[in-house]
């Protein structure tokens, strides 16, 4: 477990750092479940920090409120992962069904969060911070990488899927939490 938390920290900063280097040994490495042992991992760790944060920060019934948006952001990411898988997917099946590999659709997905959640724990640890989530457009460039890399495909093909996913990355979660945070009431 140390030895995953570890990986899943230095493949992260990889990700940020050096994003073509970081895609190859993805390729060839053979985790059987990016899902599991990258995107959970980070879910959690960014849900507890927002859980105790929220909680610090709540002006009243501060454990609700703790509670209430940790869970809203395990929803809110879950929730954007499969349909940003969904919609990968759904657009190889039909452009490209020779490249639609369901644990490569996974890879590229939950790699393409390796931004996403150190800003969302950032601005959650430091909200007067909130100015740095404009940094989540590198989504896009970290999708665009993997493309390149995983799926092999020439630009306009990348583009379009840097779309789907990059877009689904950075607009899906804060989308899902405002409906929830309407549809629940008093809050």
């Amino acid at each position: 477990m140390k030895t995953n938390i570890l990986q899943v920290i230095i493949r992260t900063y990889g990700m940020m750092m050096s994003t073509s280097q970081t895609w190859e040994e993805t390729v060839n490495d053979t985790d059987k479940k990016p899902f599991r042992n990258y995107f959970l991992i980070l879910l959690l760790f960014c849900a507890a920090i927002v859980l105790a944060f929220k909680t610090i920060y709540a002006d009243s019934k501060p454990v609700e409120s703790g509670i209430i948006y940790a869970v809203i952001t395990l929803i809110a990411f879950t929730g954007t992962y499969y349909l940003a898988r969904y919609f990968c997917s759904s657009y190889l099946k039909k452009n490209h069904p020779d490249k639609n590999q369901p644990l490569v659709v996974e890879k590229i997905v939950a790699y393409s969060f390796s931004v996403v959640f150190p800003i969302k724990i950032i601005t959650t640890i430091i909200p007067s911070l909130f100015f740095l989530q404009i940094l989540n457009v590198y989504t896009i460039y970290i999708v665009w990488e993997g493309c390149r890399i995983v799926f092999d495909m020439d630009e306009d093909e990348r583009g379009k899927i840097m779309l789907i996913i990059g877009l689904s990355v950075m607009f899906l979660p804060a989308i899902i939490s405002k409906i929830i945070l309407f549809l629940i009431p008093g809050f």
